[in-house]
C-alpha cells in the first residue's frame, strides 16, 4: 500500500507532459516486452515437406498434432514447417506411416488389389501404374518439377487387319528459371517410346504447363527449316554455358555464377571440286611392232653349200597420250562456330565474414575479374578477352536460404540472443524503475521546497505566492534569503524540524 501511495504522490506532483511521457514509456515497454518474449519463445521453424496435395497435408498435420508439436502451413497449405529439432524424427515417423503417399502411386496400386477383379480392370491398372512410373522417371530430370503421362493404345479387333498406332502425351511443369533443350526433349520422347510396346518416338507429344508445344508431329515441318538450326544453336550454347559454370562453381560455390553465351554458327554446307591439268600429259597406251625381211640362200642344184644373205629388221612404237588432270573434292559440313560472345555475373565475395583482411578490414576477393575472364577465354578456346564481359556483383538470395547456409557459429549466436532477450528485458525494466524512482525523488524535493517556501513566506523571508512557483525559482529565493538573513533562516529550519518531530 505504501508503494501505491508513493506512486499516487508522484503522479500528483508531476506535470502533464511528464505524465504523458511516463504513460508512453510504460506502454512502449509493455508492447516491446511482449514482442521480445514472443520472439524468444518462438521455435526455429524449418521446412518439413513442400508441394503437397490438400489430402496429404491434412493427414501429415493430423499426425503432427497428435505428437503435440507446433507446425506452420505456408504457400496456401502446400508447405509444412516444423521446429528444427523435430525435422528428422518427424520425417522418419511419417515414412513409417507411409506419408506422403504422393499422387503417383506407380506399381503400388497392385499392393491393395482385391481378388477376383476383371481382366479389364487389371489392364487399366497396369496402364495407370506404367504412366505413374514413367512420370516419376521424368521428374528425375533436372529442371522438371512435376510430370504427367497419358498413354493411348488401341486394341486389335478381329474385324480389322491391324490395330491403330499407340500414342502418348507428356505434360511437364518446369521449375522457375529452367528451360529444357532439344536433347532433353528427345531424351523424354525416347524414354517414353522405349517403355511402351509398339510406341514410336514420333508419336510422343511433349508440352509444358504453359501450353507450349515442346515436341510432336508439328516438329516434323521444322525438321529441314529454321527450327533445326535454332535447336542446334541452343544446344551448342547450353553446352558451353554449362562447361563454364561448372568450372566457376567448383571455386565460387553453387549459385554464385551465371553465364550466358551467344554463338554465331555457320550453317552453310560447302562442297568444292578442284580439277588440275598436267601440261605434259599422261601416257595411257604404248605398242611396239617389229618385223624382218630376207634370209639365207639355199644350196645349189649341183650340191654345193649355201651362201649367207642380208636380213632387214623393221620395228614400230605407237604411244597414246591423254591430258592429265587431278580432281580434288572437299566437303565442309555445317555447324562451325565462327564467333562467341560471353556475359557473366559472378559473386567473388567470400562466403563467410571471417575472410576479412587484417589491414583495413576490407573483404578479400576469392579471385579477380581479370582471372575469371582468363579462365573463360581458355575454357572456350578464344584468342582474346574482348568478347567477354564479367561483372562482379553480390547475388540476391532469399533470407531462408541464407539462414540454411549460415555457419554453425552464427546459429549458436542466434540461440544465445534468443536466450538473452529475457535478461535484456529485465535490464530494461530496472532502467524504467530507476527513471521512475528519480521522478519520485524530484517530486519529493518539490514538495519539501514548497513546504519550505510556505514556511519562509510565513516568516517573511520569502515573498507571498512563492509556493506556486517552480523549484528553480524556489532554490534561488532560498539561497538569497540565506545570504541576507542567515540567522533567521537557521531559526526557521530549527522551528520547522521541531514541528515535524512533534
Amino acid at each position: 500500500m505504501d508503494f501505491l501511495a508513493k506512486i499516487r504522490a508522484v503522479w500528483r506532483n508531476i506535470s502533464l507532459v511528464q505524465r504523458v511521457l511516463l504513460v508512453a514509456v510504460v506502454l512502449t515497454f509493455g508492447i516491446v516486452g511482449a514482442l521480445v518474449v514472443h520472439w524468444a519463445r518462438r521455435p526455429d521453424m524449418r521446412m518439413l515437406y513442400q508441394q503437397l496435395s490438400p489430402e496429404e497435408a491434412s493427414k501429415i498435420t493430423e499426425k503432427i498434432s497428435e505428437k503435440a508439436i507446433p507446425y506452420e502451413l505456408r504457400d496456401g497449405g502446400t508447405t509444412i514447417y516444423a521446429p528444427k529439432q523435430h525435422i528428422y524424427q518427424l520425417r522418419l515417423d511419417m515414412a513409417k506411416e507411409g506419408l506422403p503417399v504422393g499422387e503417383q502411386g506407380g506399381y503400388k496400386i497392385f499392393d491393395d488389389e482385391k481378388i477376383g477383379i476383371s481382366p479389364f480392370v487389371q489392364s487399366v491398372n497396369l496402364k495407370r501404374a506404367l504412366q505413374d512410373e514413367l512420370a516419376k522417371s521424368i521428374q528425375m530430370i533436372e529442371g522438371v518439377d512435376y510430370a504427367r503421362v497419358h498413354i493411348v493404345s488401341t486394341e486389335q479387333s478381329i474385324f480389322a487387319s491391324k490395330g491403330g498406332e499407340t500414342s502418348a502425351s507428356v505434360v511437364l511443369r518446369l521449375r522457375p528459371g529452367y528451360r529444357l533443350g532439344a536433347l532433353n526433349i528427345a531424351a523424354i520422347t525416347h524414354l517414353v517410346a522405349g517403355s511402351v510396346k509398339d510406341l514410336k518416338s514420333e508419336n510422343v507429344t511433349v508440352i509444358d504447363s504453359e501450353g507450349r508445344l515442346l515436341s510432336g508431329e508439328s516438329d516434323q515441318a521444322l525438321a529441314n527449316g529454321a527450327g533445326t538450326v535454332h535447336a542446334y544453336k541452343e544446344r551448342v550454347e547450353d553446352n558451353l554455358e554449362k562447361k563454364v559454370e561448372e568450372m566457376l562453381t567448383a571455386v565460387l560455390g553453387p549459385g554464385r555464377a551465371a553465364v550466358n553465351i551467344w554463338a554465331t554458327i555457320d550453317m552453310n554446307s560447302t562442297n568444292t571440286v578442284t580439277e588440275k591439268y598436267e601440261p605434259k600429259g599422261v601416257v595411257t597406251k604404248e605398242e611396239i611392232q617389229s618385223g624382218s625381211e630376207g634370209g639365207p640362200v639355199g644350196a645349189s642344184a649341183s650340191g654345193g653349200t649355201a651362201s649367207p644373205g642380208k636380213v632387214k629388221k623393221d620395228e614400230t612404237i605407237t604411244t597414246e597420250y591423254e591430258v592429265g588432270k587431278t580432281v580434288k573434292q572437299e566437303t565442309i559440313l555445317p555447324g562451325k562456330i565462327t564467333s562467341l560472345k560471353v556475359a557473366a555475373f559472378v559473386d567473388l565475395s567470400p562466403s563467410n565474414a571471417d575472410a576479412n583482411e587484417a589491414a583495413g578490414g576490407t573483404q578479400a576477393k576469392i579471385m579477380q575479374v581479370a582471372d575469371v575472364q582468363e579462365i573463360i577465354k581458355n575454357a572456350l578456346g578464344l584468342t582474346d578477352t574482348s568478347a567477354i564481359k564479367v561483372v562482379d556483383v553480390k547475388f540476391n538470395r532469399p533470407v531462408e536460404a541464407l539462414l540454411e547456409e549460415a555457419p554453425a557459429n552464427w546459429t549458436r549466436y542466434l540461440a544465445i540472443v534468443r536466450q538473452a532477450s529475457l535478461g535484456i528485458m529485465a535490464i530494461c525494466a530496472l532502467l524504467v524503475l530507476r527513471v521512475f524512482r528519480g521522478a519520485k525523488n524530484k517530486a519529493a524535493q518539490a514538495v519539501a521546497a514548497g513546504q519550505l517556501a510556505e514556511a519562509g513566506a510565513a516568516a517573511g523571508l520569502l515573498p507571498a505566492g512563492a509556493e506556486g512557483s517552480e523549484s528553480v525559482v524556489l532554490r534561488r529565493q532560498i539561497s538569497g534569503a540565506l545570504r541576507k538573513n542567515p540567522e533567521q533562516v537557521k531559526q526557521l529550519f530549527l522551528s520547522w524540524i521541531e514541528e515535524k518531530e512533534d
